[in-house]
């Protein structure tokens, strides 16, 4: 070991108390940071697993243009390819493709405007989460039938129950009037359900029919295996379709006012993070330039020996690093196991949240690489940053100044 490390670490040994007390408190904002971002983490982690599997997915297939314009003609090309890449990408866990139509519905005398959407009940219940939004009755068939289910606003206008009638005029892909009854099964939650307008859900080759469609989709919904790179897989998998025709986008893109509330609640966190690292800032600065005030004969006994200001300004920088590399060391320790206890039992929620089917009743934390390695840089570049001033000050003294000084 060199001189300049050797003096360092005997300068935090010389006042184990105060060192103790700094490093506890730089420890201490290392924890109170890292569980800060585990629980924003797993928060969001579940609040976008709950919103992207009650229906929209990690992303999604449509035809070029679809997601400024929707239309009944604009649907995917050569479906059967598409299918067949999507089976075979690893990062792909589950795909569901859909069609989508506006029509008229009907049911007594009651007439209302309502959005047809043809799933795959078997595929969808891989990968979303539509059939535990039911609040009575049964799901969507899984062979073509006339069973249809109905959003809680569509029953509501129309006044339906599962049993009853109800019959839907649209138009159909080949230009002719697409008339047809069908008998409802199910009806939605109001509160759970992710389809707050009205909706009428059916199997996917009933829609093609009803609508003259032919096998074909107007979009198809992906969930990867890891939600966190939507982005890049989304990329991945629009480079193995290899078709211009196609836009394959993120639940980013698709969603995208959601993604933006969830960014701007985000920064709330960052403010209280920034909050936390200025309150251990300013105990890190009153340490070091209490110990540098104390030790002010010894700087100038120093620099009157010949002493270079740099090697006096590198031997505090040098203690500085020393107490926060072992700070962030025993906070990492304890974050570790705080984030490993909260990402198992969470913290409840009084007022539980419900979504697409899911309630969400804990917070629950994650741990992962960014809830060491963020707080540990800003706790060493934070320490770094405020030993500056007292290491600058202590460089400058002059050495009678500094050895009249008491």
């Amino acid at each position: 070991m060199t001189l300049l490390p050797r003096m360092a670490f005997r300068n935090v040994l010389r006042n184990r108390r105060r060192s103790l007390l700094t490093g506890l408190m730089m420890a201490g904002g290392f924890t109170l940071f890292s569980a800060t971002l585990g629980l924003s983490e797993g928060t969001y982690g579940s609040i976008i697993d709950m919103f992207t599997r009650s229906r929209t997915g990690h992303a999604q297939v449509h035809a070029a243009g679809y997601l400024d314009k929707p239309s009944l003609y604009r649907s995917i090309g050569d479906l059967p390819r598409v299918e067949r890449v999507l089976d075979g990408l690893k990062i792909v866990k589950a795909w569901a493709p859909r069609v989508y139509a506006p029509a008229l519905a009907f049911s007594g005398s009651k007439t209302v405007g309502a959005q047809v959407m043809g799933i795959d009940p078997a595929r969808e219940r891989r990968a979303m989460r539509l059939e535990a939004q039911l609040a009575s009755g049964a799901f969507v068939p899984d062979a073509p039938s006339d069973g249809v289910v109905v959003s809680a606003r569509l029953a509501a206008a129309l006044k339906l129950k599962p049993g009853d009638q109800l019959s839907l005029i649209g138009q159909g892909a080949d230009g002719s009037i697409a008339n047809d009854n069908f008998r409802v099964t199910g009806v939605l939650s109001a509160s759970e359900s992710s389809f707050d307008g009205p909706w009428c859900l059916m199997h996917i080759d009933k829609a093609r029919s009803f609508l003259a469609l032919g096998p074909k989709a107007h979009e198809i919904a992906l969930v990867f295996t890891d939600y966190r790179k939507a982005r890049e897989d989304a990329a991945l998998t629009a480079a193995a379709l290899a078709d211009p025709r196609l836009d394959v986008e993120p639940w980013q893109v698709t969603e995208k006012e959601f993604y933006q509330a969830m960014l701007l609640d985000r920064k709330g966190g960052d403010i209280t993070n920034l909050i936390i690292m200025a309150i251990v800032a300013v105990g890190v600065l009153n340490t070091v330039l209490m110990a540098v005030l104390e030790r002010t004969r010894e700087y100038g006994v120093l620099k009157a020996l010949g002493t270079r200001p740099a090697f006096i300004f590198g031997l505090i920088m040098s203690e500085v690093l020393i107490l926060a590399v072992l700070s962030a060391a025993a906070g990492a320790l304890v974050s570790l196991g705080l984030n490993y206890y909260l990402s198992g039992t969470g913290i409840p929620i009084p007022d539980p949240i419900s979504y697409g089917g899911v309630k969400f009743t804990r917070m629950l934390s994650a741990v992962s690489e960014q809830t060491f390695t963020r707080p540990a840089v800003t706790v060493l570049i934070t320490a770094l940053a405020v030993g500056v001033f007292p290491a600058v000050k202590a460089a400058r003294v002059t050495p009678v100044k500094a050895l009249e000084s008491r």
